[in-house]
């Protein structure tokens, strides 16, 4: 039995040594084809365009919730750490490929919504909060991870109104999203609502980036835009939208749990409040 682990232990440290000499080569290629302003004679252009290679991005994604699934959970030995951590690298690595696949063809927008998509129906199918969790926190491009949490939080509101992805929708989310109970709760089913103002911390924090990088742009054109970001009329916000944001949510958790919710939980929600306010 030891030498059937070490075996597998072996083959998955050579795995993972070979996806990232592969990263490597891939980023070292996609930098020198983007300075020469030939992106569509890069190696990934070959392999992983969103446009022309769909299919091999659907195995890249594969690959990634297979290394999630075992990049999670106990970690009962050093043996069985050393495994995590080993799958946790490969995630990090797919991730970086993913980045690739997004920002070699010239509409990194149609290249996110066509991600989003694929990592939305497998997102939603897992059970466990640490798997999702993983999943978003890892995630390279503030541009994908918009838009995915954006097909989340929508997916979870039973009341929809047509707004484009803007500060308005993302109170309308605090206002109304209720996310599933995780297995293993028990009976903390406030994670739930911790769970959720996460999400709407890290939508908040990658569409700011989104924003004021033009990330929406072609990666060989962001670099002339100098200019501030474009917001429109549904990222004005006032002290009094996001006050009742901030309390709908509050109420709902309190009609829900049936207490306050903890301290730690109520301090992000004011944090996220004071950074609206300050910000916009």
């Amino acid at each position: 039995m030891d030498q059937q682990d070490g075996t597998r232990r072996l083959r998955l440290e050579v795995r993972r040594m070979l996806l990232q000499y592969v990263l490597q080569i891939l980023e070292d290629d996609f930098q020198r084809q983007l300075c020469l302003q030939k992106l569509h004679l890069s190696i990934t252009k070959a392999l992983l365009s969103c446009e022309q290679r769909f299919t091999h991005v659907r195995e890249l994604i594969c690959w990634l919730f297979e290394a999630v699934s075992m990049a999670v959970g106990s970690k009962d030995n050093k043996h069985q750490k050393r495994e995590r951590n080993e799958n946790l690298k490969m995630v990090m690595a797919l991730q970086k490929m993913l980045v690739l696949a997004l920002e070699v063809d010239r509409t990194p927008t149609c290249s996110s919504n066509k991600l989003s998509q694929e990592l939305f129906h497998t997102v939603i199918s897992c059970p466990k909060r640490e798997h999702r969790l993983l999943v978003l926190g890892t995630l390279e491009s503030n541009l994908l991870k918009c838009k995915l949490l954006e097909l989340l939080l929508d997916y979870e509101c039973p009341q929809k109104i047509p707004v484009p992805m803007s500060l308005s929708l993302l109170l309308h989310f605090l206002q109304h999203c209720t996310l599933p109970s995780d297995p293993a709760d028990g009976s903390e089913d406030w994670r739930r609502w911790e769970e959720l103002l996460q999400l709407i911390w890290m939508l908040l924090l990658s569409y700011e980036e989104v924003m004021k990088g033009h990330l929406r742009c072609s990666i060989t054109e962001r670099s002339t835009y100098s200019r501030a970001p474009t917001w429109t009329l549904n990222d004005s916000l006032t002290p009094a939208v996001v006050q009742e944001a901030a309390d709908a949510f509050l109420a709902r958790t309190e009609r829900d749990l049936g207490f306050s919710l903890p301290t730690h939980v109520q301090e992000s929600l004011a944090l996220l409040q004071q950074h609206l306010l300050d910000t916009y």
